[in-house]
């Protein structure tokens, strides 16, 4: 067989577990197109349901199933995600691949893995294209989880691994599937798009029962750009557009070198930076004094429910070289040492950083240097004066 010029096109489904990703891949298959699918599902553990469910459902004769089980394709699979695309591709029998994530995986990774194998100028690299990263969230369990009524409960993660994964999931992708209104009132989805727009300002979203989705907004979509998806992300948005851009990259999500620019935040005294619907609102904090790290992890301790996204980077008095990132979803609290400040270098290397990033020289304190604390807080009903004041209670100096 020749071998194919246009490249194999990715779609990438991920949601948490339940959400509807194997009705919604059924549905995809049992398409009317003349499309030949082969199909990566990743379940944990060693008994792979959702390939036995595909199996069962849309999959037609020209399709083709292989599944990855036992592990999670965000880590310990990525190899064998790697290789499985690059046969696929080899094949020449294929024009579509899609691949049905666990739903306790992180998309970022993943399609960070697809993207540096979906190169094919380069060697070892593939002629294959990631098109489209769909995210299924359930109206349902959305509500449930935001309104404080039944609690996410799943036998094999922690409730708030869950809540973080979900943010993740919106978070990163360019198209968001809210399935199952058929469950909820008309104003309930009305609540569930909020709290979506709330965490991502780009992706687009569209309703669904029971996975039925407009193709055309699946497939053939060349939505995905690996930079693009990742600024969509709101905190990241509320970042840059917060003040000016700022060209110090402290931000290495899965240690993956994109460098991406942030931006300082609104002037502390300024409030209500962006008011959404339905109670949904976010802020910048930023100051040019470090945290007592004990005080910091007491206020962390008591972290407001109504603060369900926060990330940026963080200045503590008791390793004051060092910048910090916090990253938090729902219960969930990740904080990381992230390199050294700029003005922690040696002096000839601060030299060629700041000559290489006139933005961080134009906002250069004397004092501090670029030493600071800047969190963008996404949340509901949120109290950001008494946020505020007990982040300063957690001052030094």
């Amino acid at each position: 067989m020749p071998e194919r010029r246009e490249p194999v096109k990715i779609i990438l489904v991920t949601g948490y577990l339940g959400a509807g990703k194997t009705t919604l891949l059924n549905y995809i298959l049992s398409n009317d197109r003349d499309m030949r699918a082969a199909v990566i599902v990743n379940d944990i553990g060693e008994v792979n349901i959702d390939e036995s469910l595909i199996r069962e459902g849309g999959l037609s004769q020209a399709d083709s199933v292989i599944p990855l089980t036992n592990g999670c394709i965000c880590c310990t699979l990525s190899e064998d995600l790697a290789a499985q695309l690059g046969e696929i591709a080899g094949t020449g029998e294929f024009d579509y691949i899609v691949i049905e994530a666990s739903g306790i995986c992180e998309p970022m990774p993943i399609a960070y893995t697809i993207s540096e194998f979906c190169d094919d100028s380069v060697e070892g690299g593939a002629p294959l294209a990631l098109d489209n990263i769909v995210a299924v969230v359930d109206c349902a369990r959305m509500i449930d989880e935001f309104d404080g009524g039944e609690r996410l409960l799943d036998d094999d993660l922690e409730e708030d691994d869950v809540e973080s994964l979900l943010v993740e999931q919106i978070e990163f992708c360019t198209t968001i599937v809210l399935n199952k209104t058929d469950l909820v009132k008309p104003e309930q989805v009305d609540e569930v798009r909020a709290i979506v727009r709330s965490l991502q300002r780009d992706a687009v979203m569209v309703e669904a029962e029971h996975g039925v989705v407009p193709l055309e907004e699946l497939l053939d979509t060349g939505r995905f750009d690996f930079d693009s998806v990742y600024e969509s992300a709101a905190w990241l948005d509320i970042m840059m557009h917060g003040g000016e851009s700022h060209d110090h990259d402290h931000d290495h999500d899965h240690d993956h070198d994109h460098d991406h620019d942030h931006g300082h935040a609104h002037h502390h005294h300024h409030h209500g930076d962006d008011e959404l619907e339905y109670g949904f609102s976010s802020f910048v904090y930023m100051r040019r004094k470090p945290f007592d790290l004990d005080a910091f992890s007491e206020f962390a301790a008591e972290w407001p429910n109504s603060i369900i996204r926060t990330k940026g980077m963080v200045w503590v008095s008791e390793q004051p070289d060092v910048c910090y990132l916090l990253e938090q979803a729902g219960a969930q609290r990740v904080f990381i040492d992230n390199g050294p400040f700029v003005a922690a270098l040696p002096a000839d290397e601060r030299e060629q950083v700041l000559a290489e990033n006139p933005g961080i020289a134009q906002r250069w304190d004397e004092e501090c240097g670029d030493r600071q604390i800047m969190l963008v807080f996404i949340g509901r009903n949120m109290d950001q004066d008494a946020i505020e004041a007990a982040l300063d209670a957690c001052l030094v100096g």
